[in-house]
This record gives structure tokens, sequence and C-alpha cells, in this order.
């Protein structure tokens, strides 16, 4: 079973070490004037929607995440910077499992973002992406039992016994 704090971990992990001059955390707590460094990647998954059923009894669903890359507007060049950085961390993102058993990251949407209040006057873009997950435990799977029996068949005309 996949478990939702181990890809968490992984993606925070992984993220960080691909982008090391990047501040890159999950739910940072800016409301409580939590310090952070900027720019900053603030991560979280920000829901679920139903996937196909895998075949058992597992919830097949599609985990979406967002990235929040935050920069001070104040930065030289920062309307120039902000969008290339966004699609240069999407490209990293993009096709990752993060060393985890998910489904490979499919990007959503990249652009500017307005609606965190606790990033307000700072720029933001945004890059969403999903995940397909399996949650649960799979059915014990039975396989119908089958009597044997011999048989023979015809390959190229000649008559062969089987295995």
């Amino acid at each position: 079973m996949m478990i939702i704090d181990d890809l968490h971990t992984a993606i925070e992990t992984q993220l960080a070490a691909m982008l090391p001059d990047i501040d890159v955390r999950f739910y940072p707590q800016l409301d409580d004037g939590e310090r952070v460094s900027l720019p900053m990647l603030a991560l979280e998954l920000s829901g679920f929607d139903d996937d196909a059923p895998p075949g058992n009894s597992q919830l097949a669903l599609l985990a979406r995440f967002e990235a929040r890359l935050v920069m001070d507007p104040n930065e030289a060049d920062c309307d120039r910077l902000l969008p290339a950085m966004a699609a240069a961390i999407a490209a990293r993102i993009h096709f990752q499992t993060w060393d985890q058993p998910v489904g490979p990251a499919k990007i959503g949407d990249i652009g500017p973002d307005g609606f965190k209040a606790a990033l307000e006057g700072y720029s933001v873009w945004m890059i969403a992406w999903t995940h397909e997950i399996h949650v649960g435990e799979a059915d014990d799977i039975t396989v119908p039992a089958v009597v044997p029996r011999e048989v023979s068949w015809n390959v190229n005309g000649d008559k062969v016994p089987a295995p």
C-alpha cells in the first residue's frame, strides 16, 4: 500500500536536492510568521479525484499536487525569471515517480497564482500536477481451477503433442 506521508517526504526531499538554491517545503506556515528564504517552493497536496479502478479492491485516485514558486517582486528581472523557473521546475517534476509506487507525474497548469492570501505581496507562479495512486489492500486474487489435460494441436500442418 502506498503511504501518503512517504510520498510527501520523497517529493520534498528530491525536489530540494534538485533545486539547492530554492527553499522547498510542504505546507509552510506562512500565516504564523514562519521565516522562509526566497525563492521558495511551497508544496501541497490539494485533493483527490476518482480514477479508473485497478480491478481489485484498491481505490484508485488522482492525487493533485501544487507547487507555488514564490519570489520577491523587487528581485531584478522577477517577471522574466519567474516563468522560466516555473517551466524548468515543471520539467523536473514531469514523469517523476519519486521512487514511490505511484503513476508518473502529469503536469497540469503552470501560471501566475494570486489565490493564497498568505502570499499577497509576493510574485507567485503555480505548477500543478497529478499522480495516480492506489489506496487500500488488494483482495486475494483467486485463479479459477482448471482440470489439466493433454491435447495435440496442428502446427504448420504437423500434429505436435502438447508439451
